[in-house]
């Protein structure tokens, strides 16, 4: 059943995705990082640092869970996080397209980012 529900919200990500035009929220010459606009509303910070790779987020509310799926909409990663600030290293993503999901503090509902690693 979580696999059902992993799938249902990947494939609303990827049909939000397809159609509207995806907002920007970070690039760099390594990663790019696109939201919808309503996906936008929840950051208020994103960064990219070259020399550590890492990535951070700071979001308006807390992000109690994130998730990294692969370019098959697959789950990688589930990681608590219980903060509005995370850092997230590049190595954790593979080459090409991922899903980073963000389910802030009190809701339920998966708000995605597609990551592009270069």
């Amino acid at each position: 059943m979580r696999n059902l529900t992993i799938l249902t919200l990947f494939l609303s990500t990827a049909n939000l995705f397809a159609t509207t035009n995806p907002e920007v929220l970070l690039t760099s010459e390594k990663v790019l990082i696109e939201v919808s606009v309503e996906e936008l509303a929840i950051f208020t910070h994103a960064d990219y640092n070259a020399e550590t790779e890492v990535l951070s987020f700071v979001t308006k509310e807390n992000i109690s869970i994130i998730q990294i799926f692969n370019s098959d909409g697959e789950l990688e990663f589930s990681l608590p996080v219980m903060s509005n600030n995370v850092k997230i290293n590049r190595n954790l993503f593979e080459e090409g397209l991922s899903t980073l999901g963000f389910i802030l503090e009190g809701q339920s509902q998966l708000h995605s980012t597609q990551v592009t690693v270069r």
